[in-house]
């Protein structure tokens, strides 16, 4: 009896166990150079796979326009003061599944990518951020290790409120446990920020192809404030501080070298993520290759081996 009863008890530890491991969150961290897709791509992986969803970067973003805003030019010298704005500072991130905007797809239709409203102290600052202004200051602001220390707690406190929680759902087999988790995409997820991620994926393209998406992001922005704008949209031509492909492909690799140089959690490919270059990849590929990678994981079942 006593033998049948340890028997009976190591069972059940060995099903609590798999029970445990199935339902155990996951974290997918996506980093890469500027302009290689991983906002957009991150936030389709996360609807595609019922996760939550942190934009690392938008943090940095904000921390730069607290810094415009406040007249701090120079990083270097004022930076003790930045850290004390950020610190001062509410950062959200509203990950909106059901509002979704369409990315463009070459080959197989178009795959909706959920929307993203960035609030700094209350304030609605999505489109600011993206500004050239911020642009060209984020990668200098970013290289603090002051202000990096100061953000990491945010992205960490952000990632933990994001993250869903693991399901049980009506299988085939049974109750299966489906674990939750969040996806976060920036430049030091899998090294610095959770460097235990299930998943780790580096996300590349080439310089061009970069500065191509990043002007297209641009125009379309600037399409629809000119068709909510009447004065906008009775010019022809885009506002002056507005850049070519050919400049924003310069930015672009000044902060390649700025990001992999910078002395604090520097552009670093992990040695245990898998590298997608997606120069030549549609929009659809990339996202569901990274989401059966997760499944493979997670031990379910591939969904999209078909691409």
């Amino acid at each position: 009896m006593l033998c049948l009863r340890a028997t009976l008890c190591r069972r059940a530890s060995q099903r609590l166990l798999v029970h445990r491991r199935l339902a155990r969150d996951f974290t997918i961290a996506i980093d890469g150079p500027a302009a290689s897709g991983k906002s957009s791509t991150a936030r389709a992986v996360a609807l595609e796979l019922g996760f939550g969803y942190i934009d690392s970067g938008s943090i940095y973003r904000c921390a730069t326009l607290l810094a415009l805003r406040n007249n701090i030019a120079d990083v270097s010298t004022g930076a003790t003061d930045l850290i004390d704005l950020i610190n001062k500072s509410s950062v959200d991130i509203k990950f909106q599944p059901s509002s979704t905007r369409s990315a463009p797809n070459l080959i197989t239709g178009r795959l909706s990518v959920p929307d993203v409203r960035i609030l700094l102290n209350e304030e609605d600052v999505s489109e600011e951020i993206r500004k050239p202004e911020v642009n060209r200051l984020v990668a200098k602001v970013a290289s603090d290790g002051g202000v990096r220390t100061a953000v990491l707690g945010i992205q960490r406190a952000l990632a933990g409120a994001a993250e869903t929680r693991s399901t049980s759902v009506a299988g085939k087999d049974g109750v299966v446990s489906v674990p939750g988790g969040v996806v976060m995409d920036g430049r030091d997820i899998g090294t610095t920020i959770f460097p235990n991620a299930e998943l780790k994926i580096y996300l590349d393209a080439s310089a061009m192809a970069r500065a191509i998406r990043r002007w297209d992001e641009m125009n379309s922005s600037l399409k629809q404030a000119r068709a909510a704008d009447p004065a906008l949209a009775a010019g022809d031509k885009a506002p002056a501080e507005y850049p070519s492909v050919e400049d924003i492909a310069r930015e672009l690799e000044e902060r390649d070298y700025a990001d992999i140089n910078r002395e604090h959690s520097p552009l670093r490919i992990a040695k245990d993520a898998v590298v997608i270059d997606n120069t030549a990849m549609t929009f659809e590929q990339q996202v569901y290759s990274i989401a059966d990678l997760a499944r493979d994981r997670m031990g379910l079942e591939r969904k999209h081996d078909d691409l």
